[in-house]
């Protein structure tokens, strides 16, 4: 999540495709291993819940265990509004580059200036011309 932050801030966005790869194999094993976290849990009778785990912590009397639970939920919190920055960065990238659009091709003046053939146009028909 770092390191896309990174390449949105820099714009080296040639980057982030894969970056999404690598996030999306992350997600999955991290996904995988939440669900062996619960069986186990549900084994020894666990609440699947924090507060549920924290008990159960609690009752082990070993406090780098707990201690390891909540630096594992101060990660999860900490990813979760990276990850949200992201996102909101990415709208962002996204509106900027919708509205660069727009105005290089006049979507939002009085018609089109670019015409499909890459030829300047404006909507009454006049073009701009490069030959002198």
């Amino acid at each position: 999540l770092g390191q896309e932050q990174e390449v949105l801030r820099t714009g080296k966005l040639e980057e982030l495709d894969r970056l999404t790869e690598e996030k999306g194999k992350l997600v999955d094993e991290l996904t995988s291993i939440g669900q062996q976290r619960d069986s186990c849990l549900k084994q020894l009778g666990v609440t699947e819940n924090s507060e549920g785990i924290e008990s159960w912590m609690h009752e082990q009397q070993n406090p780098k265990l707990l201690q390891a639970w909540k630096a594992l939920q101060s990660l999860a919190r900490e990813a979760k509004a990276l990850n949200e920055l992201n996102g909101q960065c990415i709208a962002l990238l996204s509106r900027n580059n919708r509205q660069l659009f727009d105005a290089i091709t006049g979507q939002k003046a009085r018609g089109t200036f670019y015409g499909p053939d890459g030829q300047t146009a404006t909507s009454s028909g006049f073009r701009i011309s490069d030959s002198v």
